[in-house]
């Protein structure tokens, strides 16, 4: 995907990139116009042997065409401005689908609609973490809300910028004409993680949405099986979350690795404990400056009981 006004891969996008567009060239064209008319005055009527340069005052054509072809270009900018704001701004009209997005320092999380294929077996609803999954050729009504600072929602190949604003929601939507992963982030300064407050978009093929959704409600099920709901629940209240991320999950820190498939890992633990099992994940969250001289990771000083229901919750992030 190259830069977005030369990419629009959304209806949206399109609309924010044809005025783009139109502007742009207006404004070359502006440019050229001046600078090439300063350029040949200074040229041409410059003094130099044989002429002697002179005030010239007063040119009516001259002075009426720089009055009336501004005033036309501001109100045509204007009206194509309000034509391409009308198409941004309606974002329930035909929408097939709305999620809920909230923004906080320094991550997103998306709550899916209330409907039986996002039903979790506690009632609840699927509500994932950093990423967002959406089916090809749907127009996604998107319900912005943040409960900290102002942040702002782009996902620069799908659609344009929209803040979120702390007490007061807003909305956007997008769409996207073919499948694949579009990058985003958060576009307004929130702080010291703002740089890592990013966004993906995964677009799926209609066909295969189901299948995702399917994956994802039981991922969510088994992270709140009551066999490992307490090892989720200590790693999320623990400094873990801080340090570490688990996608689904609000924990979304960036000092540590990626947990979000560990128990899938072939790499050793930290680097040094192959394979991972539950005896390795234990020894190292048990003392890990014992295991690994050195690591930024401290010891936590966890009861074995804590250490216990984090391992059995790790080992089902597959």
């Amino acid at each position: 995907m190259g830069p977005w006004p030369n990419d629009p891969l959304g209806p949206s996008a399109r609309a924010s990139a044809d005025i783009y567009w139109i502007m742009f060239v207006a404004a070359v064209i502006v440019l050229a116009i001046v600078d090439g008319g300063l350029l040949y005055a200074g040229i041409r009527f410059r003094e130099r042997p044989g002429h002697v340069a002179r005030q010239f005052h007063g040119h009516n054509l001259l002075e009426l065409v720089w009055t009336v072809v501004p005033t036309i270009m501001v109100i045509s900018f204007s009206v194509l401005s309000f034509q391409k704001l009308q198409i941004i701004n309606a974002t329930s009209t035909n929408a097939e689908m709305t999620i809920d997005v909230e923004g906080r320092q320094w991550a997103w999380s998306f709550s899916y609609p209330k409907e039986d294929r996002f039903k979790l077996n506690d009632g609840s609803y699927l509500v994932t973490g950093g990423q967002l999954d959406i089916p090809v050729g749907t127009k996604v009504r998107i319900k912005l809300t943040s409960p900290d600072v102002i942040h702002s929602f782009w996902v620069p190949n799908l659609g344009g910028k929209k803040d979120v604003v702390p007490g007061r929601p807003t909305e956007t939507w997008i769409e996207a004409d073919k499948p694949g992963t579009y990058k985003g982030q958060c576009y307004e300064f929130c702080g010291t993680g703002h740089a890592n407050m990013l966004i993906t978009v995964v677009v799926h093929p209609k066909e295969e949405y189901a299948a995702w959704a399917q994956t994802a409600v039981a991922a969510a099920n088994q992270a709140a099986n009551p066999a490992t709901k307490a090892g989720r629940e200590t790693f999320l209240a623990q400094a873990c979350a801080g340090c570490h991320t688990v996608q689904g999950t609000p924990a979304q820190g960036k000092v540590g690795p990626d947990l979000s498939r560990i128990a899938s890992q072939t790499t050793p633990i930290a680097g040094v404990l192959s394979p991972v099992n539950e005896e390795n994940l234990k020894k190292w969250i048990s003392n890990p400056p014992a295991v690994k001289p050195g690591t930024i990771m401290p010891k936590l000083n966890l009861t074995d009981q804590q250490i216990n229901d984090i391992v059995q919750w790790l080992l089902t992030l597959k």
